[in-house]
């Protein structure tokens, strides 16, 4: 959740119609947000909570644009005009290993005063703090255009050779400098830890508009109440997420009386220029009225559309066509239409009934073939572990020396800086790092996780496909096949599976010392004394005896029996 704050005046200065506390309050909760508490003072500070993906409502602008269209104050979408570009930032490849993008806009004949510099800083902080990650997703740099020469270079440096005078600093210090001394760039040190290089912003003459994401230049990125003509920027990792804050931001500014101008941004094989064109997406009603539960008819549906920021552009038959304003980037599926739809119709006026179905729950067989094994560690001894299924190549491939072929495991988009690139294929190395935060306790160690592995599935609709699997691990000076082969031989007779094991040669498991399990013919799991340099590589001090069973084959073989 994220948490704004709007003086009450801040807000009804925003609306056509003044409103008591009291009715912006019920308007935020039909909204699905609530008003979390207010001051004591003549005019109450209200402490808003909005709900995680409406960038749109960060600012109290946007707040109150939400209550204007759901009180009925406005009907019709506003179109945002921007000023064809005449600028440019060219983006040099040497940043693509620190900080590979960025997008930007220029905002002119801004109405500045101390109220909007406060609207527009408050702005830039709220969106770091929250969308931003704490500038690790995105940062925001504001400059004053006096003070810079197009075109700008965003390019990638040595810390040494980037050497400007920080926002409120007296002296010139360098980049390595920056985050050892000045306050700012202690606290965001931790964004270019370990980096050989940094980003920077410099503009045509040379001069550092800022090193993002840790500071802006004192001399070049210092705004103040005389600076009518801004140039704005937003830099990191990716562009979708980096275009759908600035639409926010340029959005904003211009409902505060601002005028906005694109800026071409050329990376070395494509181009960005902002765009503030409202969207359409075409949905099903049926599938709207069969979602929420409700019975709404076609001439209904526009009314309902327009309080929660829509446009109904055409209606025919059962399909709807619905425009989209520009700063709503929370929509990505027609069933976030269809829940601001229920929004607007009211979730306390939908009846709820019992649905015309007779059956008595329970669990699939496959679910609980998967919890007995669960239940049968228990019982030996075992403790249960939960790990991430987001994971990193370092861990899954490098770490447990298996060779990385990209066909045969899911990658995330634009995630390194997080730590996080693919989700797991194997579970024991994940029980390997537990075992690794755990070193400090006694051993031996016996763990077990059960749970799942998601690999690439052409056939599955979602192009992966979830598969149960069981991991168990005994960590100890005295570990050893022969004590993971009886948990394995226990296990299977427990199930009345009469499987054999077959030498095998996994780089992770020690040569002679490891095994195929069989059954039927299948591969279903394999065990072994993990390798000493795997061990190693996660910072294990002691021997380590596991095995990793797929019960999902296992599963099915054994229905065939």
């Amino acid at each position: 959740m994220v948490y704004v704050y709007a003086r009450h005046s801040h807000i009804n200065k925003h609306l056509p119609k003044k409103l008591s506390v009291e009715e912006i309050k019920d308007t935020l909760i039909n909204l699905g947000m609530d008003l979390k508490g207010e001051s004591a003072d003549k005019d109450p500070e209200l402490k808003i909570e909005i709900t995680a993906e409406k960038m749109d409502m960060i600012s109290p602008v946007g707040i109150a644009r939400a209550i204007a269209y759901y009180r009925g104050f406005v009907h019709k979408l506003r179109e945002y005009k921007l000023l064809k570009a005449k600028e440019k930032v060219i983006v040099d490849k040497s940043v693509e290993a620190v900080r590979p993008k960025t997008v930007a806009a220029i905002i002119r004949d801004a109405p500045m005063n101390q109220e909007f510099l406060d609207e527009i800083i408050a702005l830039q902080e709220k969106i770091h703090d929250s969308f931003g990650r704490g500038r690790k997703k995105a940062a925001i740099g504001i400059y004053p255009l006096d003070e810079i020469s197009f075109p700008i270079i965003f390019k990638a440096e040595k810390p040494d050779d980037i050497v400007f005078r920080p926002l409120e600093s007296e002296k010139e210090m360098s980049g390595y400098d920056i985050l050892v001394e000045h306050d700012t760039g202690k606290k965001y040190a931790h964004l270019l830890a370990g980096k050989d290089i940094f980003p920077v912003f410099r503009d045509a003459k040379g001069k550092v508009l800022s090193m993002p994401p840790i500071i802006n230049s004192h001399d070049t990125g210092r705004v103040d109440m005389q600076h009518k003509d801004l140039f704005i920027e937003v830099s990191g990792h990716n562009i979708t997420h980096l275009d759908n804050i600035l639409r926010v931001l340029v959005s904003t500014l211009i409902e505060l009386g601002a005028q906005a101008e694109k800026v071409k941004v050329e990376y070395p094989k494509t181009t960005y220029e902002l765009s503030l064109e409202n969207s359409t997406e075409t949905l099903s009603l049926n599938y709207v009225n069969k979602l929420i539960g409700t019975n709404i008819q076609p001439d209904e549906v526009e009314a309902y559309l327009n309080k929660v920021q829509f446009s109904l552009k055409e209606s025919k038959g059962d399909k709807l066509t619905v425009e989209i304003p520009c700063y709503r980037s929370d929509i990505w599926h027609d069933c976030d239409i269809a829940d601001d739809i229920a929004r607007a119709y009211g979730y306390n006026n939908i009846v709820p009934t019992f649905p015309q179905i007779g059956s008595v729950a329970s669990l699939l067989p496959s679910t609980s073939f998967r919890d007995s094994f669960s239940e049968m560690l228990v019982n030996l001894g075992f403790l249960e572990t939960y790990t991430y299924m987001l994971t990193s190549t370092k861990e899954q491939f490098s770490s447990m020396l298996r060779e990385e072929k990209e066909e045969e495991y899911i990658r995330l988009l634009d995630s390194e800086d997080q730590g996080l690139n693919m989700l797991r294929t194997m579970i024991l190395p994940e029980c390997l790092r537990a075992l690794h935060i755990n070193r400090k306790n006694k051993y031996p160690q016996k763990i077990f996780e059960n749970g799942f592995v998601i690999l690439p599935d052409k056939s599955a609709d979602t192009g992966a496909s979830n598969e149960g699997r069981v991991c168990v691990c005994i960590a100890g000076p005295d570990a050893n096949f022969t004590q993971i082969k009886g948990i394995l031989d226990t296990l299977l007779k427990l199930q009345e599976v009469e499987a054999r094991t077959l030498a095998s040669s996994s780089s992770y498991f020690i040569e002679g010392r490891q095994a195929s399990i069989i059954f039927k013919d299948s591969l279903i799991g394999e065990i072994g004394e993990v390798h000493p340099q795997v061990l190693d590589n996660f910072g294990m001090l002691v021997p380590v005896a596991a095995l990793e069973l797929n019960l999902d084959t296992l599963y099915k073989l054994l229905e065939r029996k």
